[in-house]
């Protein structure tokens, strides 16, 4: 199973479905549920995560805002996995219109390291 939901969701709470997440992970341990599934937590997108980055980088400055990329064919990963027993990543980085942001598998989120923020090598994966 492979989920993608946005932080910023006004339909389907975000925070319902982490917590719902969790007590999976809880009930069955961390290793049994990535044998058979992957959450992953788009920033700043709503429902069918779309939206659009801030204009205020790391550093307090202006930049313009662009469309968060939210596309990547989740079929092709669903099909790897099950037919051909290839787990997507922790981390897949989705990309368009020159930007590209990474999505990490909760637990796990991206946080900002250094550099522009439409830019995934910016971030890197981490607990919180």
């Amino acid at each position: 199973m492979i989920v993608a939901i946005g932080t910023n969701d006004t339909l389907a709470s975000p925070g319902s479905q982490l917590d719902y997440y969790q007590a999976v992970l809880d009930k069955m341990g961390r290793s049994k549920v990535d044998s058979l599934a992957r959450l992953f937590v788009l920033p700043q997108t709503g429902h069918g995560l779309s939206g659009n980055i801030y204009n205020t980088d790391g550093d307090g400055k202006q930049i313009e805002s662009k469309p968060i990329p939210n596309t990547f064919d989740r079929f092709a990963l669903l099909v790897d996995w099950v037919e051909n027993g290839k787990a997507p990543g922790k981390s897949i980085t989705v990309t368009a219109g020159g930007c590209s942001l990474p999505m990490c598998s909760y637990p796990e989120d991206p946080k900002n390291k250094k550099g522009p923020v439409e830019a995934a090598e910016s971030y890197g994966c981490s607990a919180k």
